[in-house]
């Protein structure tokens, strides 16, 4: 763990059932460490604001920020940036696909890089989803072998980056749509000569609630940015 300080920042929509078990699983990694966990929800139907606030509203290092007239992963995250107090970015999702223990891996690897991708595709990583492993797999290798993008999991949406670093890249750029920001992150770290490297992980299904990926439709949007990307439009 770094000793300048964390910030975890979590995007969410709809996920009341996971988030607070969620935090809860940080906290018991993190203890007394200087951290602080940001959590940028949408205005979530469901209640997941509230719910968050309720439990954890007097936790000093649980900062929750509500979005009433905006929607969209990708700005969520930039919102929570911005918000952040610590040297050390974390971006991850809140279903529990992105086991928290990792984040352990990524902090102890940014020391000696600027960015740090938790990857599926790597030794000891993976999916517990198969059905949606392949078609991943096939799109990352697509990525990195053809386009060559810098790692070999550019969809990932788990990564710790240093927030000097970040701040240099074309933000508002980057962070907007859904998970093609990730590969608009990759671009723009490669580019910029980012020290990237990967660590393994093995992502879990979701605890509760259903996904909000198409993944017909999320592919084709995240081609159409790789490319739009690659080809310098």
């Amino acid at each position: 763990m770094i000793n300048q300080g964390l910030s975890i920042v979590i995007p969410t929509f709809n996920e009341k059932h996971n988030i607070i078990g969620l935090i809860s699983s940080i906290q018991k990694i993190f203890g007394y460490k200087t951290y602080e966990i940001i959590v940028i929800d949408d205005n979530s139907p469901d209640g997941t604001y509230n719910k968050i606030v309720k439990e954890f509203g007097n936790d000093k290092k649980v900062k929750t920020i509500l979005r009433k007239n905006e929607r969209g992963l990708g700005t969520a995250i930039l919102r929570g940036i911005k918000s952040s107090s610590y040297p050390v970015i974390v971006g991850m999702d809140a279903d529990f696909n992105h086991p928290p223990e990792t984040i352990t891996r990524l902090t102890e690897e940014i020391q000696s890089h600027d960015l740090v991708v938790a990857s599926r595709f790597i030794k000891s990583g993976g999916m517990e989803e198969k059905k949606r492993y392949l078609p991943t797999l096939m799109f990352n290798l697509f990525l990195k072998h053809i386009l060559r993008f810098p790692v070999s999991d550019n969809t990932s949406g788990f990564y710790a980056v240093w927030k000097n670093k970040l701040l240099k890249l074309p933000l508002d750029d980057i962070f907007r749509g859904y998970g093609e920001y990730h590969i608009r992150l990759m671009h723009y770290a490669q580019t910029n000569n980012f020290k990237i490297t990967e660590v393994p992980v093995y992502y879990k299904k979701r605890k509760y609630g259903r996904s909000k990926s198409n993944l017909g439709k999320m592919f084709l949007g995240y081609l159409y940015c790789a490319l739009k990307l690659r080809l310098g439009k």
